[in-house]
């Protein structure tokens, strides 16, 4: 089996619940753990691995740049998203600014490369 066949197999079965809520914006929404942990039967079955980069690729202002890739030891099939660090966030520190741009850089990479849509989340427009 080819990785392409691979990733047609995890993109047409892969199933993640939204499980976290968001109190404030009462809504349900899925993290890029949560999508890391429903690929790992995958990732076992099909003998693929994934990772996950990130890259500060501007700083003024900073912007980040997060790789997904699925990779069968020989070949690798990667999807990139791009988020931008807001660094006027009230009500957190610098570190934790970085932290939620990486974390939905992460998220939206592991979702481009898994077909995930978002389109119907709450997550998507309640930032």
């Amino acid at each position: 089996m080819t990785l392409t066949n691979k990733l047609t197999k995890i993109q047409t079965e892969f199933k993640s619940k939204k499980s976290r809520y968001n109190s404030f914006g009462k809504y349900y929404f899925r993290s890029a753990e949560d999508i890391l942990e429903a690929t790992k039967p995958f990732l076992k079955e099909l003998n693929v691995t994934v990772t996950v980069h990130e890259e500060l690729v501007s700083f003024d202002p900073p912007v980040m740049q997060v790789t997904a890739k699925l990779s069968d030891g020989k070949d690798i099939i990667e999807s990139q998203a791009v988020v931008g660090v807001d660094t006027d966030q009230k009500g957190m520190q610098m570190p934790q600014r970085y932290g939620a741009a990486s974390s939905y850089g992460k998220k939206y990479a592991l979702g481009n490369l898994f077909l995930i849509d978002d389109t119907q989340d709450s997550d998507a427009t309640n930032t």
